[in-house]
């Protein structure tokens, strides 16, 4: 298991491709849950009970968090800092919202440290009083509330042309997906990647089969109390697809509000090859929680 941390925290994408080559799906899932959690630390800020905001971020006297504590001022706000290698978005945001809980709010917004001011929190506060929906959503921007599928990769060529048309428009996800997924979706049984529907735009009809379609709530997201038991996000993903898994599961009990926020585009994990790279255990490890064994076939 330390080979595969030793690749996964290589800056180098041809050490971090070691962990498909040389691994298992078994070994790569056992590494995932058996890694270690990294240091975190708890900063709360007053404010109104009734909305609690939970941040996860890497430095508490940063400029991302000042800025997203702005924003949110006047609700409660909840800061988790972690940082390093071992940083887990979604135990980050776990930790928070356990202890968000103890303030008792009818509302706790996740929300990443690298957003931006748009409408007013008093807005935010006035939308909710509107809904009793057990997840609820901002409207839509590329980074949050955006539409997800779940595509079969039975069509290799269509796989090619999107590695290509990755390369072509420099997106890394497209190109570092479609380029792992042609080499190793059979060793690793990965039966279906997660595409943006916005990312592939018309070439959706030429892929594979889509097996589910759903909004992602990504980068910002609001959970109804009544919906919080226990851990909210899996903590076996990595910094990657904890919201995707989520979103799924809360589809039948989702609302859009009208509120507005912006936001980075990979303004904490960046947005190059590597990222991506790393994150493909997260599709290792969806398709082994949907498909099982299935995946194989």
């Amino acid at each position: 298991m330390d080979r595969i941390e030793e690749f996964f925290t290589s800056n180098k994408v041809k050490e971090v491709e070691k962990i498909y080559s040389l691994f298992s799906r078994e070994d790569i899932i056992r590494w995932m849950k058996e890694r270690p959690t990294a240091n975190m630390k708890i900063f709360e800020e007053e404010g109104d009970e009734e909305v609690v905001v939970v941040i996860p971020t890497a430095d508490i006297k940063g400029d991302k968090a000042r800025e997203s504590s702005n924003i949110f001022k006047g609700f409660k706000r909840v800061f988790v800092e972690s940082r390093g290698h071992l940083f887990n978005y979604a135990k980050s945001v776990n930790a928070g919202i356990f202890y968000a809980m103890k303030f008792s709010p009818k509302w706790i917004v996740i929300s990443n440290d690298d957003v931006h001011k748009v409408d007013e929190p008093s807005k935010l506060k006035n939308e909710l009083s509107t809904t009793d929906k057990g997840l609820v959503l901002a409207k839509p921007s590329s980074y949050h509330s955006y539409k997800v599928s779940l595509m079969k990769v039975d069509k290799p060529a269509f796989i090619k042309v999107m590695r290509l048309v990755g390369k072509i428009l420099r997106l890394p996800p497209a190109e570092v997906y479609g380029y792992l997924t042609l080499k190793y979706s059979e060793k690793l049984g990965i039966r279906t990647v997660v595409v943006v529907d916005s990312m592939i735009g018309p070439f959706k009809k030429f892929g594979g089969e889509i097996v589910d379609s759903f909004m992602n709530g990504g980068s910002f997201m609001i959970l109804n109390r009544r919906v919080v038991k226990g851990k909210v996000c899996d903590e076996t993903f990595i910094n990657g697809y904890e919201d995707v898994y989520l979103s799924m599961k809360m589809r039948d009990d989702v609302e859009v509000i009208n509120f507005r926020i912006s936001e980075d585009r990979g303004g904490s994990l960046g947005f190059g090859k590597l990222r991506f790279y790393r994150s493909y255990i997260n599709e290792v490890y969806l398709n082994w929680v949907l498909w099982g064994k299935d995946s194989y076939c």
